[in-house]
C-alpha cells in the first residue's frame, strides 16, 4: 500500500532492475494492481503491486479484498516507520516479528488500561529475511500499529508505549490491519519498515533531509531480496536454473510461480546493494558473507576439441570487452548439438554497435554479432525503437545483466574535498548550476588557481555515460527522468538549461578513455595540471575505482597506453547525486536466429560470466559490481581508498523509452558546445599507396569515409579545410594550403554552402609530394589562436600517413614548444596515424603524433590498419 502514488513508482523500477518482467494491469474491487514476474532462486514468483491506503482499517479491509481475488502464497506490507529506540536510527530496516495493536483499551473509574492485541508475522519469511542478501542494516523486532503519527518524545502515547510495548522498535499505521486480514486467509505476511525519523519532534526535518525517500528505499531493498530468496513450500531443496533448458529434475521447480501480493505503506524504493547480509537484531553482520552471491557455476556444456571450431561472436563495449575475453578462454570450446563452438569476444562502441544492428550489419563493421553487450540497457531500448522490418524482430524484449555499475560524478580528490567529500552530497541540478557559474567557481572556493569549473563528458551518441549523463541533465530540469516524454526533450526550456550545462564541458569522445588519458599525462606532471584539465568527469563507479588503481583508461586493457601502472598522485573520487543515480547494467543480449547449439553455448557462457569465481576473477579486480548489482563485502576495489563509497544509499534513476532517447540525440547536437575546428589532411604522395587486402589507395578509402568528418557538425560549429605536402608541389611557398576557410557549416559561399564545399573539397583531393608536417602543425595553430572562439571546443583534427619530410621546418622540440605555449589560447589537436607506415619514429615508446596530442591536451587516434578509417574518423569527431 502507498500513502502517496509518486511513492509508488520507485519501486516498480526496483522490480525491473531485478529483471522484473510487466505482465499487465487491472482492477481487483476497486484497487488497481500491476503485475509482474520475477525469477527467484527457488521459485519464479507473480508479483502483484498495489496501492491501498492509510490506517488499520482500510489497510484491512484492502488487504482482504485483494486476497480474496489473488489468492497469493505471500504478502508483503513494505514502507516506513518512525523509531522507538535510541539504538535504531533513521536509514536502518524493522523486519517485524509481530504487530501490536495500541488502541486496545479499557475505560473505567480507575483510568484507562491498555488490552493489547498482537499478531505473528511469518517465521519463515523473516527467518528468508535473516539471511538475505542486503546492504541495509536490518534488526528483527516487534513493532506498534496505530491510526497516528508520533512527533514527541514525550506525552500520553508516548508513555504508553513506554510502559505496555516496551519490546515494539517502530510505531506505524497499517501492519495489525495488514496481518490481521493476512491470517484470515492464512497467507504468509511479513511487514518490513524502513526507519525515517525518531518520532521525537524533528520529524519535519528529518522529511526535508530526505529520511522518507531514504528509509523506503531500503525497506523496498530489502522486501524485493526476500523475494529472490525465499522458498516456497513444496519447491523441493534446489535453486531455481537461472534460464532455460533446466535439468530434467528440476522443470518442476522450474515451472512453478509463486504468486506474492506487496501491498506498500510509502515506499520510494532505490538502489538495494549488498554488502552483508541483513542480520540479527544487532544490525548488519558485516565481515564475510554468509551465503554466496549464487551457487559456483562451471560449464554446462562439455568441452570439445576442433581444429576450426565455429564462432559465437560477442560484440562488447570496450570497457569489459578484454575482461569477457580472458573469460571466454578459461571457458574454453563447448559442444551443443553436434556442434564445436569458441566464444569470440570483439571491441564495440555501445552506439556504434546499436547503429550497426539497427541499419543491418555490414561486412565494414566487423564480424556479426550472436550476442550484444553494450554498457548499458537504453542501448536496447533505442534499438528497437530504431529498428525496422527483419530488423525489428532481432532484439529481444530485455536482457540479463553480466555486472553493473552506478555512474558517478568524478572530481580530482583535492577538489572534492574542497566541496566536502566524502560526507557532502549534491544533486544533478546542483551541478548545472556550478557549470552555469564557471568561470568563478573555484575563486569562490577560494581556489583560484584552479582555473574554471571545466566537466568533462563523453558524446551520447557513442557512450553510455554520455547518454546517461546527458538524462540526467533533462532530470536536473523536469524533475523526472523514466517519465520523460518526447514533449520534455522538446522544450525550449529545457533544452536551454541542457544547452548550459554543456557549455562546461571541455571536450567530448567516444569513450572515457580520452578524459583519462589525458588526466593521467597531466597527473604526471603535477597535481595543478591534473586539476586546471578537468574539474569534473561523468564516470561510472568501476572507471573510477580502477583509474586509481592504475589502469590509465579505466579498465582492463590492452590498447595502447592502458597497461596497470602505478597508482595516480592524484586520483579521482565519486560523488553519487542524491536526486538519482543512473546504472551502466552491462546487458548480455541475445540476438534472434542464432542456431539451438549457438543459443546454447551463449546461455551457458551467461551463467560461467554471473558465477561468482567469474566475477572475481575477471570483473571484480576492475571495479564493477555483481551482475545484480551488489559489492560483495571482501571487495578490494570498491573502497573509499579507491574513490568511491561503497557503503553511499542513493535512488536508481530509470532511464526513459526508446523514442524519447532516439529524440535526445537528435536534438542533442544543437545543445552541446560549439566546436571550431579546423580539418588538416595529408595529401603526400605516399597517401596513394594501395592498403593490402582491398585494392583501394589510402587516398580513396579516406574519400570514402568523408561524411564521417563532417556529418556531426551542425550549423552554428565554424569548420573549415587544409591540405598540406611540399611547398614545391602545392606552389605556395608553404607547405600548406587552405581548401575552405574557417566559418559556420551551414554558411552560404559562392558554390554553395560550406557544408558542401567541405565535402567536395575532400572528393577532389590528388596526392603528391613530401609529408611538410611540422610547419603545418605551427601554421594551423597560429591561425587557430587567431580565430579563437572562448565559446567552443577549439582544435585541430590532423591526418597523415607518415612524418615530418621536411628538413628546413622548426624542431619537433620548438614545435611542441610552441604548442604548448601557456600564455596562448589552447588549441587541442587530435592526430589521426594513417597507414602502417604512419608515424613510425618512436622517441622512448612515444610516437611524435602521440607527443603533440598529449603536449596539446588533445588525443592520438591510431588507424595504422587504414581499413579502419571509417571507424576512426567517427571516433575523432565525436569530441565535437
Amino acid at each position: 500500500m502507498t500513502a502517496l502514488p509518486v511513492e509508488f513508482s520507485p519501486l516498480l523500477d526496483r522490480l525491473r532492475s531485478q529483471n522484473a518482467r510487466p505482465t499487465g494491469q487491472r482492477r481487483v474491487n476497486a484497487t488497481v494492481v500491476q503485475t509482474f514476474e520475477l525469477d527467484g532462486v527457488y521459485a519464479s514468483w507473480t508479483v502483484h503491486l498495489a496501492q491501498v491506503g492509510v490506517t488499520n482499517v482500510v489497510a484491512a479491509l484492502g488487504t482482504h479484498g485483494l486476497l480474496e481475488v489473488l489468492r497469493p502464497d505471500v504478502a508483503l506490507l513494505v514502507g516506513i516507520a518512525g523509531s522507538l529506540k535510541d539504538d535504531i536510527p533513521p536509514g536502518d530496516v524493522i523486519v517485524a516479528t509481530k504487530v501490536y495493536e495500541i488502541h486496545g483499551a479499557k475505560v473505567s473509574a480507575e483510568g484507562s488500561g491498555a488490552r493489547p492485541d498482537a499478531v505473528d508475522t511469518s517465521l519463515a519469511l523473516w527467518q528468508t529475511a535473516l539471511y538475505a542478501d542486503v546492504r541495509s542494516t536490518c534488526h528483527f523486532k516487534p513493532i506498534a500499529s496505530g491510526d497516528v503519527v508520533l512527533d514527541t518524545k514525550s506525552g500520553d502515547l508516548r508513555r504508553l508505549l513506554n510502559s505496555t510495548y516496551q519490546d515494539a522498535a517502530a510505531l506505524e499505521m497499517e501492519g495489525f490491519g495488514f496481518c490481521k486480514a493476512a491470517q484470515r486467509h492464512r497467507t504468509e505476511a511479513l511487514v518490513i519498515r524502513g526507519i525515517s525519523d525518531r518520532a521525537d519532534g524533528e520529524k519535519g526535518a528529518a522529511d526535508a533531509e530526505g529520511g522518507q525517500q531514504r528509509a523506503a528505499a531500503h525497506a523496498a531493498e530489502v522486501a524485493v531480496a526476500v523475494l529472490l530468496q525465499h522458498q516456497p513450500e513444496s519447491t523441493g531443496t534446489h535453486p531455481v536454473p537461472p534460464k532455460p533448458p533446466q535439468p530434467p529434475e528440476r522443470k518442476g521447480v522450474w515451472k512453478r510461480r509463486a504468486k506474492v501480493w506487496l501491498p506498500l505503506t510509502a515506499a520510494v524504493v532505490a538502489l538495494g546493494i549488498v554488502v552483508h547480509s541483513c542480520g540479527g537484531d544487532g544490525g548488519g553482520t558485516g565481515g564475510d558473507d554468509p551465503t554466496p552471491l549464487s551457487g559456483p557455476v562451471a560449464p554446462a556444456l562439455p568441452a570439445c576439441d576442433h581444429a576450426e571450431p565455429a564462432p559465437l561472436v560477442i560484440a562488447a563495449s570496450v570497457d569489459k570487452s578484454e575482461s569477457m575475453r580472458r573469460a571466454a578462454k578459461d571457458y574454453g570450446d563447448r559442444a551443443a548439438g553436434g556442434t564445436c563452438l569458441r566464444v569470440e569476444v570483439e571491441d564495440k562502441n555501445s552506439g556504434d554497435g546499436m547503429r550497426a544492428l539497427v541499419a543491418g550489419w555490414r561486412e565494414s563493421d566487423g564480424a556479426k554479432p550472436d550476442v550484444w553487450a553494450p554498457a548499458g540497457s537504453s542501448w536496447l531500448s533505442l534499438a528497437r525503437a530504431g529498428a525496422k522490418g527483419k530488423n525489428a524482430r532481432l532484439f529481444p524484449k530485455q536482457a540479463e545483466s553480466i555486472v553493473q555499475s552506478p555512474l558517478t560524478i568524478a572530481m580530482p580528490k583535492p577538489m572534492a574535498e574542497a566541496l566536502d567529500w566524502p560526507e557532502r552530497r549534491f544533486t544533478w541540478s546542483q551541478l548545472a548550476e556550478w557549470t552555469k557559474s564557471a568561470d568563478g567557481f573555484w575563486a569562490g572556493h577560494k581556489k583560484p588557481e584552479w582555473g574554471p569549473f571545466r566537466l568533462g563528458k563523453t558524446n551520447p551518441w557513442y557512450s553510455t555515460s554520455g547518454l546517461n549523463a546527458t538524462v540526467a541533465a533533462f532530470y536536473a530540469k523536469t524533475g523526472t527522468s523514466g517519465e520523460l516524454a518526447v514533449r520534455h526533450i522538446d522544450d525550449g526550456g529545457n533544452q536551454e538549461f541542457v544547452k548550459s550545462i554543456e557549455q562546461a564541458a571541455v571536450h567530448y569522445g567516444d569513450t572515457t578513455l580520452t578524459f583519462l588519458s589525458h588526466l593521467r599525462e597531466a597527473d604526471r606532471t603535477s597535481p595543478q595540471k591534473a586539476m586546471s584539465y578537468i574539474s569534473a568527469v561523468t564516470l561510472e563507479e568501476n572507471t573510477v575505482a580502477a583509474y586509481n588503481a592504475g589502469y590509465p583508461c579505466g579498465a582492463l586493457s590492452t590498447a595502447d597506453g592502458c597497461a596497470r601502472t602505478t597508482p595516480p598522485d592524484t586520483p579521482l573520487v565519486a560523488f553519487y547525486p542524491k536526486d538519482g543515480v543512473p546504472f551502466s547494467e552491462h546487458p548480455y543480449i541475445e540476438l534472434t536466429g542464432m542456431s539451438a547449439a549457438k543459443k546454447a553455448v551463449a546461455d551457458d557462457f551467461l551463467r560461467y560470466l554471473q558465477s561468482p569465481d567469474v566475477y572475481g576473477k575477471r570483473f571484480a579486480p576492475y571495479g564493477f559490481r555483481t551482475h545484480e548489482g551488489r559489492i560483495p563485502a571482501k571487495s578490494a576495489l570498491l573502497t573509499e581508498a579507491n574513490g568511491v563509497l561503497p557503503e553511499a544509499s542513493f535512488t536508481r534513476m530509470p532511464m526513459p523509452e526508446g523514442a524519447v532517447l532516439q529524440e535526445l540525440l537528435e536534438v542533442w547536437p544543437t545543445l552541446r558546445r560549439r566546436a571550431n575546428v579546423r580539418i588538416v589532411i595529408d595529401t603526400s604522395e605516399s597517401m596513394n599507396d594501395v592498403i593490402p587486402g582491398t585494392g583501394d589507395t589510402k587516398m580513396a578509402r579516406l574519400k570514402q569515409a568523408e561524411a564521417n568528418l563532417f556529418h556531426e557538425f551542425t550549423g552554428s560549429d565554424r569548420v573549415g579545410l587544409w591540405k598540406f605536402s611540399d611547398a614545391y608541389v602545392l606552389g605556395g611557398g608553404h607547405d600548406y594550403k587552405e581548401l575552405v576557410p574557417l566559418g559556420r557549416y551551414d554558411q552560404k559561399l559562392p558554390g554553395g554552402t560550406r557544408a558542401a564545399l567541405l565535402s567536395a573539397n575532400v572528393a577532389g583531393l590528388d596526392a603528391d609530394g613530401a609529408t611538410g608536417l611540422y610547419d603545418t602543425l605551427d601554421a594551423a595553430t597560429t591561425a587557430m589562436r587567431d580565430d579563437y572562439d572562448p565559446r567552443a571546443i577549439n582544435a585541430i583534427v590532423l591526418l597523415t600517413d607518415g612524418h615530418n619530410e621536411d628538413g628546413d621546418s622548426l624542431t619537433k622540440a620548438e614545435l611542441l614548444k610552441r604548442i604548448k605555449d601557456p600564455a596562448r589560447p589552447q588549441i587541442r589537436v587530435f592526430t589521426i596515424a594513417y597507414g602502417s607506415k604512419a608515424d613510425e619514429d618512436d622517441t622512448d615508446g612515444r610516437s611524435v603524433l602521440e607527443e603533440i596530442a598529449d603536449a596539446s591536451g588533445g588525443q592520438a587516434y591510431d588507424a595504422k590498419k587504414a581499413e579502419t578509417i571509417e571507424q576512426v574518423i567517427t571516433s575523432v569527431i565525436s569530441n565535437f
